[in-house]
């Protein structure tokens, strides 16, 4: 049920109207709902209905009962003082309106007691109690209506307190045409009541419309003189006097607030044009904020657009440099440029008179430095002709949520761009820059620094000066001139940080890894995986490192500039002892040998298991790793390395050559040799300079092991025969299995299979189904060489049942089935195995696989005569090869497809 008294008197029931038979009904009614929940003595009643000449109890009892007919249920009941309405929370519209009032109670928060009165007079629908107590009520004039009508003008003198509530939370809120509007209706229905005249009088001069604002009150003083023979009161008459001493904002002069344009300028047609489209109406953004870290020519992008689009703006440019000021501070600026001769006080009045003046204006506004959003929020102007940019070290992603901002990232310029803006500041040639620009870390604030020495000091060169810069403990040092100062403009972002911000910023330092995911935060800092992640976004908010997007195991990773990295090195220098600084990173190395082991368990379903030197783990509190494993150990192919070298600097062995070996799969499935070689050598020098046995045995292992991959057979066997003398368990199976490759690659197959036989049995000892189905494959091509083809068969197959539900040695062995059958002729099993095989090896982005998989296709597609197809797949094997930079593989693959287009310019010629 629902009850209206705000306006004509209404009933609902399920949302259909309740029709009341007679004029005296609704009068009952009014009385009753004035009286909500409250009992009204019988004589109250007949008096409002009947007047000065009551019914009877009877004829007053059956009027009761038609309208609890009406209202139906028991909602209108007998008491011994009289009938009471029951009216349920909710139901009545004066109730809902006085608890809108009583919440809309905060003046903190203009916005939601704008709000809140909003809802609150969109329930009025007229006088209250209209057709009862007002002009168009029916019915017989009595006293007993008077309880209705009190309830009525207090209800309407609410109204008019929340109307006026509203309007001042409207003009806080910078919105004085829509308070404008309101008032102009409340006003016309109380012409005397001065606070709406004088609301409505600041409202129209916030606008800007201060002749309207003067007609406002000269039209109340006549209404007040001529009818009540009264001037108005003090505060309507102060009001009057501060607007006519004011002058008309619209009389004010442009104002030209911005710094000189910015010269020599390089670069940055990109961002020049997405400012300039936004200008022009072309994304419908009326505010931009560039972002970038500090020094990376924010400010001079931003002051270089403004002059170049300042004719578009008639009414002025205004600038304010934002670096640490209070909002209050730059409005007081803005609004005296814009000829405010009062400002007022409080930062929501001035921001609301801001907004004001520039309703109706064309003023491009330049926020420089700004900290964050909300710094920049109270001085957007009120006009979608201004436009507004801002320039910070922040993302200002709450300010992009609220206004649909543009976000312009800014980031170090090309390498020609740079060395464009040296030589010009220089006056040398670009080309011979172009090195000083690189160690600049072609940062504009330090190409300028750059630049000013060099034209400073008679007899400098780009050369001389790169040569001081290249020690990298003394760059930052050389890149200071006056105030222009490079290691000053990153202190500016760390010093903002929280603690644990700058601990994992000054921790990052210490990496010798180009780029790193939240997994390497989270070891540094010893911090659980997800706190890690945020303190990384946070990092990225500050412009203290720079996002790269997500890698091939769904991780996001990050990188530094080189000279806030050097800057951060520096920091965990003078806060860290050495003793903190090799525990950190002793976290990374023991969290990469973790991580990357659990991916080798979980690919390999607990084989292949690599050798343990007893390396320091570190366990990561979190899931780093995707649902295929080894896409982890991809993405960090780039940290592999460097952790090796970094390592082995600071003499931690184990950690040395465990990472080096952890690598060796990765490198042979991506055909990344060099860093094979590289990270074993400088393991196995590390070890044998330490007397480190094992290791030096697993290093000889790795390296036998690319010497077999680059066909170096008889150095493979030496390395692998030193190698197996010290080691045991699950890796000797591995190293002897390529023993077995070696002997066979050597001509001496018996001993290869002897040595074959020996890797699969000890393999089958340890449990390891992923090495003992590598080796029966290898078993398998053994026996077919040897014409045992039944055999080789028969041990293939048991090679599928062993590796069955691993996915790699599933995927070899296939290969292994693909070219035993190419072999014995059976050339359509041959390319359907070829294929699959192929298919699968591109999923795990195996690439030697897959390129060994494409030629036996291509040779199984020209014994069919396909030799179109043949060609293809040949010419795809060869790019693969030479991606990989195989040159074996590279060799077999021309000599395949010359042969293979032979034969087709043989079969084309036949055919003429």
């Amino acid at each position: 049920m629902e009850f209206g008294v705000l306006g004509r008197l209404t009933v609902l029931r399920d949302g259909e109207a309740v029709e009341l038979s007679s004029a005296k009904q609704r009068t009952l009614l009014a009385v009753l709902l004035a009286a909500a929940d409250r009992p009204v003595a019988p004589d109250r009643l007949a008096e409002a209905g009947w007047g000065q000449a009551p019914p009877s109890p009877a004829t007053l009892r059956w009027h009761v009962h038609q309208l609890r007919q009406a209202l139906g249920g028991d909602r209108l009941t007998r008491r011994p003082d009289g009938y009471q309405l029951a009216v349920l929370p909710g139901e009545l519209d004066a109730a809902r309106f006085e608890e809108l009032c009583a919440r809309a109670a905060d003046p903190a928060d203009p916005a939601a007691v704008a709000d809140l009165l909003g809802q609150a007079a969109a329930l009025w629908r007229g006088p209250a109690y209209a057709d009862v107590c007002g002009a168009d009520s029916i019915g017989v004039e009595s006293t007993g209506v008077e309880s209705v009508r009190v309830e009525a003008t207090r209800l309407e003198e609410l109204r008019l307190v929340a109307a006026e509530r509203r309007a001042r939370a409207l003009l806080e809120l910078g919105l004085p045409d829509e308070a404008a509007v309101e008032l102009r209706a409340r006003l016309a229905a109380h012409p005397l009541r001065e606070r709406l005249r004088e609301l409505l009088m600041r409202a129209l001069h916030q606008a800007g419309r201060r002749a309207d604002a003067l007609r406002v009150y000269r039209e109340g003083r006549d209404l007040l003189v001529g009818e009540l023979g009264v001037e108005p009161g003090s505060a309507l008459r102060d009001l009057h006097t501060e607007i006519l001493r004011e002058e008309s904002p619209a009389a004010a002069v442009r104002p030209a607030q911005l710094p000189p344009d910015v010269f020599p300028f390089a670069g940055r047609q990109a961002e020049l044009a997405v400012l300039d489209g936004l200008v022009e109406g072309r994304g419908g953004a009326r505010v931009a904020a560039i972002g970038g870290v500090g020094g990376v020519g924010k400010t001079g992008l931003a002051v270089r657009w403004a002059h170049r689009v300042a004719a578009r703006f008639p009414d002025g440019l205004l600038y304010a440099d934002l670096g640490g000021r209070d909002p209050a501070e730059v409005l007081e600026r803005f609004l005296s440029a814009l000829g405010v001769l009062r400002v007022p006080e409080g930062l929501d009045q001035r921001a609301a008179l801001f907004r004001g003046l520039t309703r109706d204006r064309r003023l491009l506004v330049l926020l420089d430095n700004a900290d964050c959003s909300a710094q920049v929020a109270p001085l957007l102007p009120g006009s979608p002709g201004c436009f507004t940019l801002v320039t910070g070290r922040s993302r200002f992603e709450e300010l992009i949520a609220e206004t649909g901002a543009r976000f312009v990232p800014l980031d170090i310029l090309p390498v020609r761009q740079a060395a464009a803006l040296l030589g010009r500041l220089a006056g040398v040639d670009p080309d011979e820059a172009e090195a000083l620009a690189g160690l600049c870390d072609r940062l504009p604030l330090a190409l300028r620094i750059a630049g000013a020495r060099l034209v400073a000091r008679s007899g400098w060169t780009p050369r001389r000066l790169a040569t001081r810069l290249a020690e990298e403990r003394r760059r930052l040092d050389e890149l200071r001139a006056g105030d222009l100062d490079v290691r000053a403009s990153f202190e500016v972002s760390h010093r903002d940080l929280r603690e644990r911000e700058r601990t994992l910023f000054e921790r990052l330092g210490l990496l010798a890894a180009p780029d790193f995911a939240p997994w390497t935060a989270a070891a540094l800092a010893d911090r659980p995986l997800g706190e890690a992640a945020d303190l990384l976004e946070r990092l990225a908010e500050a412009q203290l490192v720079q996002p790269l997007g997500f890698d091939v195991a769904g991780q996001e990773r990050y990188r530094f500039h080189d000279l806030i990295r050097i800057f951060a090195r520096e920091r965990a220098l003078a806060s860290m002892s050495a003793v903190e600084r090799g525990a950190a990173l002793d976290r990374v190395f023991g969290g990469l040998l973790a991580l990357g082991e659990e991916a080798y368990l979980r690919e390999y379903a607990g084989g292949f298991r690599l050798a343990h030197g007893g390396a320091a783990r570190w366990r990561l509190d979190g899931q780093a790793l995707p649902d295929d494993p080894m896409a982890w150990l991809a993405a960090e192919r780039a940290t592999l390395p460097a952790a090796v070298r970094q390592a082995a600097d600071l003499g931690r062995v184990g950690h040395c050559w465990e990472l080096a070996l952890l690598g060796v799969r990765l490198y042979e499935l991506n055909g990344n040799l060099s860093d094979w070689h590289a990270t074993s050598t400088i393991g196995l020098e590390l070890c044998q300079a330490h007397g480190d046995a094992y290791g030096t045995a697993a290093m000889l292992a790795s390296l036998g092991s690319l010497d077999l991959f680059e066909r170096r057979y008889e150095r493979a066997q030496e390395r692998l025969e030193r190698a197996l003398a010290s080691l045991d368990g699950p890796f000797r199976a591995l190293v002897i299995g390529n023993l077995a490759q070696t002997e066979n690659a050597l001509g001496r197959p018996e001993r290869a299979l002897a040595r074959a036989n020996e890797a699969r049995d000890l393999a089958l000892r340890e449990g390891d189904r992923a090495t003992e189905g590598h080796m029966l494959g290898h078993l398998a091509r053994l026996h077919h060489a040897a014409g045992r083809h039944d055999t080789a068969q028969a041990i293939l197959a048991w090679a599928i049942t062993v590796a069955e539900g691993i996915r790699r040695p599933e995927m070899v062995i296939k290969y292994v089935a693909a070219t035993l059958a190419a072999e014995r002729g059976e050339h359509e099993r041959a390319e359907l195995l070829a294929a699959q095989a192929r298919a699968e090896a591109v999923a795990m982005g195996d690439r030697r696989v897959e390129c060994a998989a494409v030629q036996v296709r291509a040779r199984s597609l020209g014994a069919m005569g396909r030799l179109d197809e043949a060609v293809a797949c040949a010419r795809a094997a060869l790019e693969l090869a030479v991606a990989q930079s195989d040159a074996t593989a590279e060799e077999r693959s021309g000599r395949l497809l010359a042969d293979l287009r032979g034969r087709q310019d043989s079969a084309g010629s036949s055919a003429g």
